[in-house]
C-alpha cells in the first residue's frame, strides 16, 4: 500500500529519567543502525487507521447528508466531525486533520476560502 506524501510521519516525544543527558532512538535492527523517527511498519500502521476512519467517514456522510446533517454546511460537518475525533485517542491532531482533509476530498466537498473556522482547526492547510 503506497502511503500519500502529506501523510504526517511524527517524531515521538520520549522522556528519559535521570541526571545525564540522553537521546531517545531506536535500533533498525536490518540496519544496525540507530535513528530518531517512526519505523516504515509503524508509518504504515498508522496510516491503515487513518485509512480506515476517512472510509468509515464517508460513508457516514453520505448517507447521513440528506437527513442528520441537512441542517449543516460541508464545513460544518467537517467541523463537527473534526472536535469529534480529536475527543478520542484514535490519532494525532495532524493525523485526524489529515483523516478530515482526505474524507472532504474523497467526498469532494472543497474548503471554501470563507471556512476560517475549519482552515484555522486544519491548520490553515486544506
Amino acid at each position: 500500500m503506497q502511503i500519500p506524501d502529506d501523510f504526517p510521519r511524527e517524531v515521538a516525544v520520549a522522556s528519559l529519567s535521570g541526571a545525564q543527558p540522553k537521546v531517545a532512538v531506536q535500533l533498525d535492527a536490518d540496519s544496525g543502525r540507530y535513528f530518531n523517527g517512526p519505523t516504515a511498519e509503524d508509518v504504515q500502521e498508522r496510516y491503515e487507521v487513518c485509512e480506515d476512519l476517512v472510509i468509515q467517514l464517508v460513508a457516514k456522510c453520505r448517507s447521513n447528508r440528506g437527513t442528520k446533517y441537512s441542517h449543516l454546511s460541508e464545513p460544518q460537518i467537517l467541523e463537527r466531525l473534526f472536535a469529534q475525533l480529536l475527543g478520542t485517542s484514535w490519532g494525532s491532531r495532524s493525523e485526524m486533520a489529515w483523516v478530515i482533509r482526505r474524507t472532504a476530498s474523497d467526498l469532494a466537498w472543497p474548503i471554501p476560502a470563507d471556512a476560517a473556522v475549519l482552515k484555522a482547526m486544519l491548520g490553515g492547510r486544506e
